[in-house]
């Protein structure tokens, strides 16, 4: 049938009207989001940078640390976005006590998977996957000088996957970043089927780390590392944030460990244990595992929010506290935490001496110097502590078998430096025979009251695997076979000689 005037025009207009109505209600859906977004997080500036959404707090506030503003980046988890974070991570209050810059970005082009960061595996480069965006980021915001942010204080934390882009952003760049936040985020290597076991050795961690640095690695030296996670974290291995935190001192030279007063952490639920490693000048990494916490970001404000805890540790407020306190990149902080803090000696037993069943350790300190109690290690395993002088405390020897043990003693003050005795080795001969002195055979749960095994989740859940080399053992009453390769380094072996 023969078209008309009308229809032929009909036909050749529509599609203009179409595309026109389209362009119109696009750019009403995108006003509407940016709108509400901003609705939604007061103080938060919805922009596009370096090819992502990006929510940036600016704080009222004077920078709390030199001339210029920290920087902080806060990346979402899997199935998160930026305005999680933006509308309930709890970073508003710390950022305008410390005066810093917040920036809660968006994975680029709704991220990998189910909108995870893209951290997997090692072929990273400065140019590819995200991290060219979060490089650009900093780029953006460094250059705009109204917001007045000091390169030394440049920052980045993350949940899940974003803790694994954190991993990959230290390592990548450690002139850029200052410091990370790692939260619950599989370590640097690993692929997306991985985040259920731990599935990388600490040296395998370290080469890779230290590879991506390339001519960037001297920049470790002013680095420093924070990790957090939840016993009731049963989404990524819980072993990951030990072994990042492993991963981070070995890089830093820090071995000198002690124990976080979780008491005086900011936060509305701060049980659970945690470990400050540090080297001569003091801290340098510090883990945290938050008695409760599922696989959240730990807010510590009570509201809670899609994978943020509101029962938690306040990680915003500790993180940005321990960053600011051991920065070493700013002239006028306080160059690592103080100091080399307290001093103390073991005095008892003697070096070299050989010992069995129930022997008492021994520590003097310098009490003039604000100390505050003692920890007492053997082979890195914490014993015990006493905050009343005399210090000391009973070791059972049986509990950690025969052969050559490294005793060290932690003097602590009030304002968290350290102070460190590890030059005391003892022969501990039990006359139980049967076994190579770096071998034992035992169940799990006895290789970790030994000090050999990490255990993982909470009874009548909970599974452990090896110190150093982080190997799936299995459960309390499993017995293995635990041989120590190097010190502090134990793999499973068929068994004991």
């Amino acid at each position: 049938m023969k078209r008309t005037g009308i229809n032929q025009h009909d036909r050749h207009s529509r599609p203009r009207s179409s595309r026109l109505a389209r362009t119109l209600l696009a750019a009403a859906a995108a006003l509407l989001t940016s709108t509400a977004l901003l609705a939604a997080n007061p103080g938060w500036d919805q922009e596009t940078i370096a090819g992502m959404n990006v929510l940036v707090y600016t704080p009222d506030s004077a920078p709390a640390l030199g001339d210029g503003r920290a920087l902080m980046l806060t990346l979402h988890g899997c199935s998160q976005s930026a305005d999680d974070l933006a509308s309930a991570g709890g970073w508003e209050d710390t950022a305008e006590e410390y005066g810093m810059v917040v920036a809660a970005p968006d994975a680029p082009n709704g991220g990998v998977l189910i909108g995870c960061w893209d951290y997997y595996g090692s072929n990273h480069t400065r140019g590819n996957r995200h991290n060219d965006n979060l490089l650009g980021l900093v780029d953006e915001l460094l250059g705009r000088q109204a917001l007045n942010i000091d390169p030394d204080q440049v920052y980045i934390s993350g949940l899940s996957s974003g803790g694994g882009q954190v991993m990959v952003m230290t390592c990548l760049a450690p002139d850029v970043f200052a410091g990370g936040g790692n939260n619950a985020g599989p370590t640097i290597g690993t692929g997306s089927g991985d985040i259920g076991y731990v599935a990388t050795s600490q040296s395998a961690a370290v080469s890779t780390c230290t590879n991506l640095a390339g001519s960037h690695a001297d920049a470790f030296d002013t680095q420093i590392a924070s990790m957090i996670y939840g016993d009731g974290d049963y989404t990524v291995a819980q072993g990951y944030n030990e072994l990042n935190a492993d991963v981070k001192a070995e890089i830093y030279g820090a071995g000198s460990e002690s124990a976080v007063d979780m008491a005086a952490l900011p936060g509305n639920s701060t049980g659970g244990s945690g470990r400050i490693i540090a080297d001569a000048q003091g801290p340098r990494v510090s883990v945290i595992k938050n008695a409760g916490m599922g696989h959240e970001w730990p807010s510590g404000d009570g509201t809670g929010g899609n994978y943020i805890a509101g029962s938690s540790v306040d990680y915003p407020a500790y993180l940005t506290a321990f960053l600011f306190a051991n920065n070493r990149r700013v002239d006028g902080g306080d160059d690592g935490g103080g100091g080399t803090g307290p001093s103390v000696d073991i005095t008892a037993p003697v070096d070299g001496a050989t010992v069995s069943g129930s022997v008492t350790i021994e520590a003097s300190a310098n009490d003039d110097q604000g100390v505050t109690g003692v920890e007492f290690y053997v082979d890195d395993g914490l014993l015990g502590s006493d905050d009343t002088e005399p210090y000391s405390l009973s070791w059972d020897t049986t509990a950690i078998g025969d052969g050559d043990h490294a005793l060290k003693a932690v003097a602590l003050d009030a304002d968290g430096n350290t102070g460190v005795d590890d030059d005391t080795t003892v022969t501990v001969d039990n006359g139980s025979g049967g076994g190579a002195e770096d071998c034992w055979t035992a169940t799990n749960a006895d290789h970790y009251a030994a000090g050999r095994a990490n255990q993982l989740g909470t009874p009548p859940y909970e599974n452990y695997n090896a110190v150093g080399s982080y190997q799936w053992l299995g459960y309390a009453d499993d017995v293995t076979s635990l041989e120590e390769t190097s010190p502090g380094y134990y793999v499973e072996v068929g068994g004991c000689n």
